[in-house]
């Protein structure tokens, strides 16, 4: 039976960092960091997303990038030494093509050294929210011992159907970021309120019109959208996640009792779990990711 590992890098947002290879996260002064998790041995510290998101908070700005190609082989050389192949979930290309472009040059180094196809490099096309369903959705076929192969062809149809969207209460911090949308700069001032949706190419854009109200209610609006009557069987019940930044005026627990009335959903997939640190250095208070996959 063939031994086949799910491993991810940081735009994929996992339940579980076993596998992640953390982003590089860099601040003001040009010190770069490790995101959550210390995978290599040379001089970067390690930054938890709760510090990024304190001093984010307090006007720095951080820069992120891809892991580097040493950070990949210390990972994924000791499960290829001990006969597993490896399927790589990548930040989708139309968010951070950096990240599936070191995906692949740390592939065809391990194909000189181990054999084709011993790594196979999966671009998500979808990033945060969508990530953490697909990696469930991988890690689901890996215990039905499909092969590597059959992994791969499996993930390219379902990343297809696969919903990844973000409500937004306030963009100061995505402004700055040059991430956000133009309308964006004004909202602010005036209560609006956005979702940005991850597009079939993998790209961010946003809804328009905005939301505007409060806080709370608006993202209600948010979760209703995706999850009400009419729509609710449209999704596979076993895959679903919240994600979340540091939350002050957005009551998750409300929305998780309201898609559990529905007894539809797996409840195990209903623990909130927080963005890492590429999405902290935003510091943008009260954001939370929908991740969905859709049946055929």
């Amino acid at each position: 039976m063939q031994k086949v590992v799910i491993t991810t890098d940081s735009g994929s947002n996992p339940r579980d960092m076993s596998n992640m290879l953390p982003c590089v996260v860099t601040d003001s002064k040009n010190i770069s960091y490790y995101d959550m998790k210390k995978v290599s041995n040379d001089s970067k510290r390690v930054i938890s997303n709760v510090e990024v998101f304190d001093r984010a908070l307090t006007g720095e700005r951080f820069h992120t990038s891809s892991p580097n190609i040493n950070d990949y082989l210390v990972l994924m050389k000791p499960y290829l030494d001990d006969g597993y192949d490896i399927v790589h979930l990548s930040m989708g290309s139309g968010i951070s093509a950096g990240s599936v472009n070191a995906s692949l040059v740390a592939k065809e180094m391990l194909d000189d050294e181990y054999g084709e196809n011993r790594v196979n490099v999966i671009d998500t096309l979808s990033g945060g929210s969508g990530g953490t369903v697909l990696n469930d959705y991988a890690n689901s076929l890996v215990k039905k011992n499909l092969t590597s192969e059959e992994i791969v062809e499996e993930l390219e149809e379902v990343k297809k159907r696969t919903v990844a969207s973000f409500y937004i209460s306030k963009v100061a911090g995505f402004v700055a970021s040059g991430r956000a949308p133009n309308v964006a700069i004004l909202s602010d001032k005036f209560h609006f309120r956005f979702r940005v949706d991850i597009n079939n190419k993998g790209k961010l854009f946003p809804k328009i019109p905005p939301y505007r109200g409060s806080i709370n209610k608006e993202f209600m609006k948010f979760v209703k959208t995706f999850i009400n009557n009419n729509n609710i069987e449209e999704y596979d019940p076993n895959f679903l996640a919240l994600v979340t930044t540091r939350l002050e005026e957005i009551n998750v627990n409300e929305a998780i009792d309201y898609i559990n009335s529905f007894d539809y959903f797996n409840k195990d997939m209903l623990k909130k779990i927080d963005f890492y640190s590429a999405i902290s250095s935003y510091g943008v208070i009260d954001q939370v990711g929908i991740g969905l996959i859709k049946k055929k």
